[in-house]
């Protein structure tokens, strides 16, 4: 007789830690064949995670501000290890990467997902364009999760959405692979001393649409640093599709309520404009994708324009003072700039 070798579970995707707050993180993964699987905490604690492939596990009862490390278990057999923070509940050291229009499978990809991991940000924010062409299911391994492995198993994931995630079935394999906050495709999230919008700028702003309902007031909410957070530029030309309806009814709220950056992808280069009515607009399409020249398009003016370079924004926020520097693969800053919140 001879016995057949069991083929051992393995992950495909993650695990990714999504969601975060103070008090609560959800752990994600994919493995190669159904089975129970866990997430058991340092401290002996085991969140069932489910069965089948895709695993969800939710944790609760967070300590703010804690760095916590994680196995990924189905049985007795471990499949892999993680760690996150917990979101600070007040004004703490933290750092974020901020990456778009990356999802290309590519080597400027890996190259931009090694220079982010080599920061150990506490969470990355994606700008869109995720995974090209199309978003569909089948590209996601390819164009994020195993390009941001590494990354994942130590930083919170919070993703926009772009004009390329949206083009199969609406973004919905992106929206299923992921737990966003809210609805996930716009959602509010705090981490110390700052508040982040994140909006879905292929979805309608005009008057009483739900988003625009939201943007209001989420954009409205208190607090130090206030960054908000798209895909497409308001400010690119007036021919530009979506941007006459982020500039009529999105600008006028960020500007109202005071937030400082606006995070955008889109553009294929990176692009920091000087202030526009006490808002900077910053571009970060230089993910991966293959690079333009559209930042010369803009409509409002620029302070600083890198074009032809792979990269992504590094912000490092410590109290009331943020420094943001925008580093290429060659592991030049290429911009550096300042900014105190009250």
């Amino acid at each position: 007789m001879i016995a057949e070798a069991v083929a051992a579970v393995a992950l495909t995707r993650g695990p990714v830690a999504e969601s975060v707050t103070q008090r609560s993180a959800i752990i994600s993964f994919r493995t190669t064949a159904p089975d129970h699987s866990f997430v058991i905490l340092r401290n002996g604690a085991r969140i069932d995670a489910g069965t089948g492939v895709d695993h969800v596990a939710r944790l609760t009862r967070l300590t703010p501000g804690m760095h916590y490390t994680y196995s990924v278990s189905t049985g007795s057999e471990v499949l892999a290890q993680g760690r996150f923070r917990a979101a600070p509940a007040r004004a703490a050291r933290f750092t974020f990467a901020v990456v778009g229009d990356f999802g290309s499978g590519n080597e400027n990809e890996a190259a931009v997902a090694s220079l982010i991991e080599s920061w150990h940000p506490d969470f990355v924010l994606t700008v869109g364009d995720n995974a090209y062409p199309t978003g569909s299911d089948e590209v996601l391994d390819r164009d994020i999760f195993s390009p941001y492995a590494a990354v994942m198993r130590e930083s919170a994931w919070f993703p926009a959405l772009g004009n390329h995630d949206v083009k199969t079935s609406g973004g919905k394999p992106e929206l299923d692979a992921f737990h966003s906050l809210g609805n996930e495709r716009w959602y509010r999230f705090t981490w110390g001393n700052a508040g982040v919008v994140v909006l879905d700028s292929n979805t309608s702003v005009d008057p009483g649409s739900p988003q625009l309902r939201f943007a209001r007031s989420s954009l409205a909410l208190r607090s130090c640093f206030r960054f908000a957070a798209w895909h497409h530029p308001p400010w690119e030309p007036p021919a530009a599709s979506l941007s006459p309806g982020l500039r009529r009814n999105i600008v006028p709220l960020v500007e109202k309520h005071g937030t400082q950056v606006v995070f955008e992808g889109h553009l294929h280069a990176y692009a920091r404009s000087r202030p526009h009515h006490g808002v900077l607009y910053v571009a970060v399409g230089t993910g991966g994708a293959q690079l333009d020249n559209d930042a010369a398009k803009l409509t409002i003016p620029s302070a600083r324009v890198v074009q032809g370079r792979f990269g992504a924004l590094r912000v490092d926020v410590a109290g009331r003072a943020a420094r943001f520097r925008y580093q290429t693969v060659d592991g030049m800053v290429r911009d550096d700039f300042r900014l105190n919140c009250s």
